[in-house]
């Protein structure tokens, strides 16, 4: 425990740190006083008590302000970094011995005395910064990381998402035996620290990836919620996957704007994320691939049986359920379930699930035929849900990016959606049956309204039991009657059965034909004489 004569024990110890600092100051005001001709001992001695040090040392001190026209204490002379040395730093990528050895070699040969080597070190120290010198080995984004932050305001639930991807550190089996490498891609609300929603990919991300992520942040139904809905700002990194086309054009259609930071550390949330994962999950499962090394080759643990891909999965899950309503952020002293609940902010509702897709799908905008196989897209068949009767249809295909399992068509004219469309060689029997059900009620359409035309074309009579005329079945009332003679009936009226005018051939008629419905030319008197 400290006391407090260790403290004025400190003090007085420490001063010498601060006497430099001091120094100035002192300077200063004897050299007013000495200017207004009021100096004397007493003002030289109070000084050299306060800073402890002796009188001849304020004298000396108050002399070389004079001489130098400066209160601050002179520098040493000694060895400084140049321009020169900075760009013999910069050859030899900061390596300090090789380019001490280049100086030698310089100094050598301009027969001058080289400096030694720590030497060189020390100028360096107090010349240069890290941040400088890491540059110089490993670039501008390694000097950036010596260079300060502020520190982002606090922000409400929904103000701003980060999202990144995790390659997990471990391997787990697929269906197929092997073994394969996972990566996780989730958002984080930066105001609440709640895993708003996430994805597994086997192999490697994708754009997929960051849909499926964004579809479960979204969404408030189950099985997603309680947190969800659209926020003002995701803010990602500068990956190919978060700033595709798709991923971009999808934010855009939901109103959020996706800010690229320019460095990890611009995203620390979702980052501090990442690290948290490694720690309190990744590292608990087996295969673990940073356990530690038993020897040169093999680690611990290297050798237990993986875990399937829908194990880690449902892991996952459940870490991240107690990670949301368990774990106590340092930042607000509550967990992140409880600092969303807690937020009175007001949450922007979110589009519907059908919505949501479609901002999702992807086209190439070409023209397609609904032929007797279905519809062929990248070397495949794919069986319309609801393509009975609609063969020759053309149609445009969407589909979400690395889902081609099921695509989207729409009327290449109009747009007007058409339904699914599945692999049809992994059609199920759901839909076979509904292609089959869909295809016997299209035909029995079909087959009624036929069944109705014939009816109304067919004309029928009343039976008979004596010698009559056959009388029609459809008489027409007194009102039908005169209302067909007034013509104003409702029924269509009939086709004419001549034309308005007669037939005129495209030819000139000879002179000794006659046309219907014209007498005959008088015959040659002569003629009847002769």
């Amino acid at each position: 425990m400290t006391t407090l004569d260790d403290a004025s024990e400190t003090a007085e110890t420490g001063l010498g740190r601060h006497r430099d600092e001091l120094r100035p100051a002192a300077v200063a005001r004897l050299l007013q006083l000495r200017g207004a001709g009021k100096l004397t001992t007493a003002h030289v001695k109070l000084i050299a008590d306060s800073l402890d040090v002796s009188v001849r040392q304020v004298w000396r001190w108050l002399a070389q302000a004079e001489e130098t026209g400066s209160p601050e204490k002179p520098e040493r002379s000694r060895f400084r970094i140049t321009d020169e040395i900075i760009e013999v730093l910069a050859d030899y990528q900061g390596n300090v011995k090789r380019a001490h050895e280049h100086l030698v070699r310089v100094a050598r040969a301009a027969g001058e005395n080289p400096i030694g080597l720590t030497t060189l070190h020390d100028a360096i120290a107090r010349d240069l910064d890290p941040g400088f010198m890491a540059g110089l080995r490993e670039g501008i984004p390694a000097a950036r990381g010596f260079d300060p932050a502020f520190q982002r305001p606090a922000v409400a639930r929904n103000q701003v998402w980060e999202g990144d991807h995790k390659q997990a550190p471990l391997v787990v089996a697929m269906p197929d035996k092997k073994l394969s490498k996972v990566w996780v891609t989730w958002f984080e609300d930066r105001g609440t620290s709640y895993v708003m929603g996430w994805a597994v990919t086997a192999g490697s991300a994708h754009r997929g990836s960051v849909l499926a992520a964004v579809r479960a942040s979204v969404l408030r139904e189950d099985p997603y919620g309680p947190a969800g809905g659209l926020p003002h700002l995701v803010r990602v990194d500068g990956g190919a996957d978060f700033l595709s086309k798709t991923v971009r054009r999808a934010f855009g259609l939901l109103g959020v704007p996706v800010h690229r930071v320019r460095s990890a550390r611009h995203k620390g949330g979702i980052e501090r994320l990442n690290r948290t994962s490694m720690t309190r999950f990744f590292a608990d499962l087996p295969r673990y691939t940073k356990a530690p090394l038993l020897d040169h080759r093999r680690r611990l643990g290297d050798q237990d049986p993986p875990l399937t891909f829908e194990a880690f999965v449902e892991r996952l899950g459940e870490w991240v359920t107690e990670h949301n309503t368990k774990h106590v952020v340092k930042r607000t002293g509550v967990t992140p379930l409880e600092a969303w609940l807690a937020d009175p902010t007001e949450i922007r509702p979110e589009p519907t699930p059908a919505e949501l897709r479609a901002f999702m799908l992807e086209s190439d905008h070409r023209p397609r035929k609904i032929t007797s196989h279905g519809v062929e897209f990248a070397g495949r068949c794919y069986m319309p849900e609801n393509g009975v009767g609609r063969i020759g249809v053309e149609v445009r295909v969407r589909w979400m990016p690395h889902h081609s399992h099921e695509i989207d068509l729409y009327t290449f004219r109009g747009e007007r959606y058409l339904g699914r469309a599945f692999l049809s060689d992994e059609a199920t029997e759901e839909l076979r049956a509904k292609v089959l059900a869909d295809r016997q009620e299209h035909s029995a359409d079909l087959r009624r309204a036929l069944q109705r035309s014939g009816e109304r074309r067919r004309d029928r009579y009343l039976p008979a039991t004596e010698p009559q005329l056959p009388v029609s079945a459809t008489r027409m009332t007194k009102e039908e009657a005169l209302a067909e003679l007034a013509g104003t009936s409702r029924r269509a009226p009939a086709a004419l059965r001549r034309r308005a005018e007669p037939y005129q051939p495209l030819t000139p008629v000879p002179a000794g034909w006659v046309r219907p419905g014209q007498a005959t030319a008088p015959a040659d008197p002569s003629s009847e004489d002769a």
